[in-house]
């Protein structure tokens, strides 16, 4: 009996033997742990395109008719970028961003010749985001930088900071992007107007066809207004919305580290001013179809680079196009040099004339003020942009600019000429033209 029992005691000692010998001998397969990225990736884009603009402007006396005019311009665009990232911990980046947009206008007129204007502005910014890469990010940015417009309407500079919250969903195939922020200038445009600033939220859609093509959406939406001081009587009140749509392709040469872009993008800013005399509605729309170059530097794949890499940006409100046009809110352009056709019509008890012209790239007739004069009259009415040219506050001297149908129409309501009323000790129209 014992020698029956050790039997199967023996064959399972033997076997677990055997199996024990065959696991020295066969080697041991694990699986790789994953690869960490770079810890510092970027890129570098450069783009050019055409662009359209439009303006709009209507004036309503209160209780009485509307008058509207506006103005189109073909432009030439020129634009770049650079963006870093570094990973400073595991799960946790530092974006660095620097980006810059040049727009040149153009405009001809057979009785004058052909001249440009411009617009332009740059912004350096920030993001700090913790990272999951095969989930999303969630983060913070912040940026500052200026805009000019060559003052068509409005103009002037603003420099502008600007605040906010992101995140990144990565699903796939796709990744979804959105931030929430404040958009505000830093210290005052001009003197009555104290700043401007807005709300605004932004949403973006990647998708991915290959790791190396991708199609992207966007929508960018800011409500906001423009800060007065009073200058004669109580300040009006503004508001300001603006709208950005943007769609793009980019595709990645597989053994290159360049790419190819081409993207259409839209704005529209409208910008809506009340007084208790008169509401005036600015409204400006902006069109523009771009192509351009990347040079990635330690990335792979645009997919790769989406959840590893350098995947944030900035579209600051205040540097939309269509919003870099009404920035100036009421500042209008009247330095002599871009007028033409010059008519006094008018001379004030206070020395300025009041003049009918048109701006070189327009037909428009208006009547008001030459900034030089007014310079040496009033000098804290004036400003000048970054282009050189001479902007006239037009409130802080009690006045308003008019087309000629406009200063037509006053005089022929009263049967006074608008020389005498303008001079008179009570003045018809309330202090403005």
């Amino acid at each position: 009996m014992m020698i029956n029992r050790a039997i199967p005691s023996a064959a399972a000692l033997a076997l677990f033997t055997a199996v024990a010998g065959a696991a020295d001998m066969t080697p041991m397969v694990t699986k790789a742990p994953p690869q960490a990225p770079p810890s510092v990736t970027g890129y570098v884009e450069l783009y050019t395109g055409w662009a359209k603009s439009k303006d709009a402007f209507t004036f309503c006396d209160i209780g009485g008719s509307c008058d509207s005019f506006g103005d189109k311009f073909d432009g030439w665009v020129l634009g770049g970028a650079g963006r870093v990232n570094y990973w400073w911990a595991a799960n946790a980046s530092l974006q660095l961003d620097a980006q810059a947009e040049g727009t040149s206008y153009r405009f001809t007129d057979p009785g004058f010749g052909s001249g440009h204007f411009s617009t332009q502005g740059y912004l350096v910014g920030g993001h700090a985001s913790w990272r999951d890469p095969q989930r999303g990010l969630f983060g913070v940015f912040v940026g500052a930088g200026d805009v000019s417009s060559g003052g068509i309407v409005g103009g002037g500079d603003m420099r502008h900071g600007v605040v906010g919250l992101e995140g990144q969903l990565y699903l796939n195939s796709m990744t979804l992007y959105g931030q929430a922020g404040y958009d505000t200038t830093i210290g005052n445009i001009f003197p009555g107007l104290d700043g401007l600033h807005a709300w605004f939220v932004r949403g973006t859609a990647r998708f991915y066809v290959n790791p190396n093509f991708r199609l992207e959406g966007t929508v960018l939406y800011a409500s906001g207004g423009y800060d007065f001081t009073s200058v004669f009587g109580p300040p009006p009140s503004s508001d300001m919305e603006t709208w950005l749509w943007r769609a793009k392709a980019e595709y990645k040469f597989a053994s290159s580290p360049f790419s190819v872009f081409v993207t259409y993008q839209g704005s529209q800013t409208t910008f809506d001013l009340s007084t208790p005399t008169a509401t005036e509605s600015l409204r400006l729309t902006d069109q523009r179809v771009m192509g351009g170059v990347r040079l990635y530097i330690g990335e792979k794949t645009l997919q790769w680079n989406d959840t590893m890499g350098t995947t944030l940006d900035i579209i600051d409100p205040l540097g939309v196009p269509s919003a870099i046009f009404t920035g100036g809110g009421g500042m209008s352009a009247s330095d002599a040099r871009l007028k033409r056709d010059i008519v006094l019509v008018a001379r004030l008890d206070n020395g300025l004339g009041l003049y009918r012209y048109r701006y070189l790239w327009s037909d428009v007739v208006y009547v008001g003020v030459m900034a030089q004069e007014v310079a040496y009259l009033y000098p804290a009415s004036v400003v000048q942009g970054s282009d050189g040219y001479l902007r006239v506050d037009y409130g802080s001297l009690g006045l308003k600019l008019l087309t000629w149908e406009q200063w037509q129409t006053l005089a022929h309501a009263t049967g006074v000429p608008m020389s005498a009323q303008l001079n008179s000790p009570v003045n018809s129209l309330g202090g403005s033209l």
